[in-house]
């Protein structure tokens, strides 16, 4: 079993920080990912020691001492079970939620319930020696360490925190090369779109509406991660400048606001009755995007989840945008 001292840092107790959700769910089995009530997390960081001990900082700024390397590893959220398949981590996977769906691979890993609500019994089952949990997992993490279950709590609300919380993942689980190769693979795809649409000056980028959900209607805010993969892609969110993650707004602004391209997230084949209650929308026949067709479902978990496929989001929006250079 894997050895782990945790401390809390006094400046948290302090602080008294509390996440009260880890994702902003939209509709019963949906689920955006997002840092645990808006708030800022801290930073991760390792330091390795000569002896081989890993010590880290997770991002409810608890001090972990690793002394060895993990081998029996159990995701809490999705974002985080893609992270460790991107890494080459499957073999040492024992357990996922019920919404870890990608890569399909998981699918075949056992179940330790939901993302929301997963099961300490069925995770001390497991026989786990590593726990990778997110920010809404407040109330599990204690209870898993009074278990002497180590635990780690990471996720990511931006490009920036996913390369670190990618970083710190490889460092603690013995491959920190594998994980700069990954953040720089990452990094090169992004870097590429980044090149192209760079040319396109301000006032010829389009104007994009992303509907996260339709009833009500809810888009990107300034905060959320798909307000980033946008603008990587070279286009501008029509409301990337709402002080709100998720903003609820009204089909009325989303006509003023003219957009040239409309994209929402296909949960599971529900393309054909979204763009059905859009054709109904008072004052969406004079939207540009209406009018010229170019209104697109994109893959819902591609562009929600904070993990590795970020890069694909990002080259999937570029081919939407500007398909004539992409």
């Amino acid at each position: 079993m894997l050895k782990m001292k945790v401390l809390v840092l006094a400046m948290v107790l302090a602080a008294g920080l509390v996440f009260s959700s880890g994702c902003e769910s939209v509709d019963e089995g949906i689920e955006v990912e997002e840092p645990a009530g808006g708030e800022e997390t801290s930073e991760p960081a390792g330091l390795s020691e000569p002896d081989g001990t890993v010590v880290v900082t997770d991002q409810m700024g608890r001090e972990i001492i690793i002394e060895e390397v993990p081998q029996r590893i159990i995701s809490l959220s999705p974002s985080n079970t893609e992270v460790l398949f991107a890494l080459g981590l499957e073999e040492r996977i024992v357990g996922v939620t019920d919404f870890c769906n990608y890569p399909p691979e998981a699918l075949e890993k056992d179940s330790i319930g939901g993302f929301s609500t997963p099961s300490i019994e069925r995770i001390v089952e497991l026989e786990p020696d590593f726990i990778l949990a997110s920010t809404i997992h407040e109330e599990e993490v204690p209870r898993l360490e009074e278990l002497g279950l180590a635990v780690m709590v990471i996720e990511s609300s931006d490009l920036v925190g996913l390369y670190q919380n990618i970083s710190l993942v490889a460092e603690v689980t013995g491959i920190a090369a594998d994980g700069e190769a990954l953040i720089a693979s990452m990094q090169e795809r992004i870097q590429a779109v980044e090149s192209v649409v760079a040319e396109i000056a301000p006032e010829d980028r389009v104007k994009v509406y992303y509907e996260v959900y339709s009833d009500p209607l809810m888009s990107a805010g300034s905060g959320a991660l798909i307000t980033e993969i946008i603008a990587l892609a070279g286009g501008i969110n029509i409301f990337g400048d709402v002080d709100e993650n998720y903003p609820q707004i009204s089909a009325e602004v989303v006509a003023e606001k003219q957009p040239d391209i409309i994209m929402f997230p296909d949960y599971h084949g529900t393309a054909d009755i979204v763009l059905e209650s859009m054709a109904d929308r008072a004052g969406w026949e004079n939207v540009p995007a209406i009018q010229e067709d170019r209104v697109y479902a994109a893959s819902d978990d591609t562009f929600a989840r904070p993990g590795p496929r970020i890069a694909d989001a990002v080259e999937e929006a570029a081919r939407i945008f500007y398909p004539e250079l992409f």
